[in-house]
């Protein structure tokens, strides 16, 4: 029997539903918009229409791996970010809305850089890039930056450099495999800003996430020790290194992270200001260290 788009939906909700997956009816839209390559709302416009024998099988299909737990940006292979189209894949975590902070305040910060100093380069550096979502908006919205981006995952940056040719900034970042900044630490690179989303799920937190988070996101991409602040720390402690005076580093951290992540900040000798942003919750979740002038 025929399936129409409607019909197919329908059924997709219901099934999703009865075995409590979260957001069932978003899910459902959006792997059924996936396989007919149309947007959501057509899915509406178009119920009637009826679906091909492989778009229903290709539809059942993408229903099953969602309710054995997969995140439905797996399923698709894509995730909004910024307004850009990000390819994600098992090797890089999943761009959350509320990362955009990372990139609100860091243009914001780039911008006042460049007229403080109208004639140094501006360049920035985003630490841990995973699929390149902070590096790529950074550049595809500041097109006078130099970026660089830096992970240890060799996967993890395959999949950004996928993502800066499809949104056209390949050519612009510079990509680094290497631990934080020790890469960088030659004396030949000054940034006027680092961006950093770290690793910063707790251990206890981390036996509490979801199991779609557990099984399938990249557990090296989310947890940071035991208090989740092991590699905010190091690059804390390393960021004067790398970042030009004058420079600042943005941290997004966990929602009762940014006191300790701000003190750590302070105690350290390169760091002379520091403050938080908070996110639309009125959580902080981005703490923001500026480095000394010299002398």
């Amino acid at each position: 029997m025929t399936q129409s788009i409607g019909q197919a939906l329908r059924q997709a909700v219901r099934c999703l539903e009865r075995h409590a997956i979260p957001e069932a009816q978003a899910a459902a839209e959006i792997l059924l918009a996936d396989v007919l390559a149309l947007p959501r709302f057509r899915l509406y416009v178009e119920a009637l229409s009826p679906l091909s024998a492989s778009q229903y099988a290709r539809y059942l299909a993408h229903v099953q791996r969602r309710l054995q737990g997969e995140p439905v940006q797996y399923i698709t292979g894509t995730q909004e970010f910024w307004s850009l189209t990000f390819t994600v894949t098992p090797q890089v975590l999943i761009p959350r809305p509320e990362s955009e902070l990372l990139v609100e305040q860091g243009v914001a910060l780039a911008q006042q850089w460049a007229l403080a100093h109208p004639h140094a380069p501006l360049r920035l550096l985003d630490v841990g890039t995973g699929s390149g979502n902070l590096a790529i908006s950074l550049a595809h919205t500041l097109p006078q930056a130099q970026v660089w981006a830096v992970d240890r995952s060799l996967g993890a940056l395959q999949v950004a450099r996928q993502n800066a040719q499809q949104l056209g900034c390949l050519e612009r970042v510079r990509w680094v495999c290497g631990d934080l900044v020790t890469a960088l630490q030659d004396g030949q690179s000054s940034f006027a800003l680092c961006v950093a989303n770290l690793p910063y799920v707790t251990t206890a937190e981390w036996h509490a996430l979801p199991r779609e988070i557990r099984a399938y996101e990249p557990t090296g991409a989310l947890c940071g020790g035991s208090d989740g602040l092991d590699l905010i720390r190091r690059l804390v402690a390393t960021s004067g290194a790398v970042i030009a005076p004058g420079g600042t580093l943005l941290l997004e951290v966990g929602w009762q992270q940014a006191a300790a992540v701000q003190h750590w900040c302070e105690q350290q000798a390169h760091v002379c200001a520091t403050g938080v942003y908070e996110d639309f919750a009125g959580i902080a979740r981005v703490v923001w260290a500026r480095v000394g002038e010299l002398g």
